[in-house]
């Protein structure tokens, strides 16, 4: 499924990921949620920040562009690769659904793969979940 330099790409990704995340949680930082939402929800997640999508004021940060130039720079087969096992760590597929996620990314043009990846709001959870799935979250000779 993967190799070792992919899954050290998916990892440099992730870090990647978790700066543009930082970026984005630090400009909402100070607005309070009742600017962001009527009502809070009785239960579960209430970072109602978290599914707002900045991607007009992120699109010149530093580390969101360090993040879409990483990910374009990587051969397709990679960035793939990369949705395949952020799908896997979102719980939207299964290992199992492997190929059949291969040829449904493989679809996707090089544009909409890129812009799926990077306005992932939560591209670094999803990403290293989705290495653990695959048994991928250590290499061998990796420090534990």
């Amino acid at each position: 499924m993967l190799h070792e330099i992919e899954i050290l790409e998916a990892r440099r990704i992730a870090d990647l990921a978790l700066a543009a995340r930082e970026v984005r949680d630090r400009l909402l930082e100070h607005v309070p949620e009742t600017d962001l939402q009527d009502t809070l929800p009785a239960r579960g997640e209430h970072n109602v920040a978290a599914e707002l999508e900045l991607n007009g004021v992120l699109a010149g940060q530093p580390d969101v562009v360090a993040l879409r130039e990483a990910i374009v720079a990587l051969p397709r087969e990679i960035q793939v690769k990369l949705w395949v096992v952020t799908q896997i760590g979102r719980g939207n597929l299964a290992i199992s659904d492997w190929d059949e996620a291969m040829d449904a990314a493989a679809a996707l043009h090089d544009a909409d793969l890129v812009t799926n990846l990077v306005a992932e709001t939560d591209l670094h959870h999803y990403l290293r979940k989705g290495l653990y799935e695959l048994g991928a979250a250590t290499l061998p000779g990796d420090a534990t």
